[in-house]
């Protein structure tokens, strides 16, 4: 029987360094049996220069017999990277489109981590350990401890994603400033603090 609801996971490496490391986790036999062992229907992958990697990588064709189907895509660039993230949100849609909210799982770039900020979805980013001399570990520890994301880590996936993730309630976004905080000013300070000049 055909599930009635959609439930879509994003997934975004960024526009110019590699991540095979992300996308083969997202792609590993485990992390898809736990998507669909959460409803998921779709899983979308954004994967910049590894297009490639994930064509020879992407696992077979659902069978059309199956009820817990997960259709996987994949594609390197788009213009409107948020119109993907809109696909996860629950609230958007009419009521014909029935949808669950989904996830987002983003690289810690500070601008697909602004993006996603924006959408009512749970939110992991992930730190790619592979560039040298960033600091997207910062990053996403800071928003982390200040509840607005999940701070993820290949290897991990499978064991952080469950449902209360995905029907926790996300902290406000701008945060109002705390001035007893190391970083009143949220993600704003921490990219002037560590990326200055940008």
């Amino acid at each position: 029987m055909a599930r009635t609801k959609s439930r879509y996971a994003f997934v975004t490496i960024g526009a110019s360094a590699s991540f095979k490391l992300l996308i083969e986790e997202v792609l590993s036999e485990a992390f898809l049996a736990k998507l669909k062992s959460l409803d998921f229907t779709h899983l979308i992958i954004q994967c910049g220069p590894d297009y490639d990697y994930f064509l020879d990588a992407e696992p077979p064709e659902p069978s059309p017999d199956d009820p817990d189907e997960l259709l996987v895509t994949g594609f390197t660039f788009h213009d409107d990277i948020r119109k993907f993230m809109e696909l996860t949100t629950a609230d958007h849609f009419s009521p014909s489109s029935k949808r669950d909210r989904g996830l987002i799982i983003t690289h810690a770039g500070s601008g697909s981590i602004l993006e996603a900020l924006d959408f009512d979805s749970a939110l992991i980013a992930v730190p790619n350990p592979t560039l040298m001399d960033n600091h997207q570990s910062e990053i996403a520890e800071e928003m982390h401890s200040q509840g607005h994301l999940i701070q993820g880590k290949i290897g991990s996936l499978v064991d952080i994603i469950n449902e209360d993730l995905l029907t926790a309630p996300k902290k406000q976004w701008p945060p109002d400033p705390d001035p007893e905080s190391e970083w009143p000013g949220g993600l704003w300070d921490v990219i002037s603090a560590l990326m200055p000049g940008r």
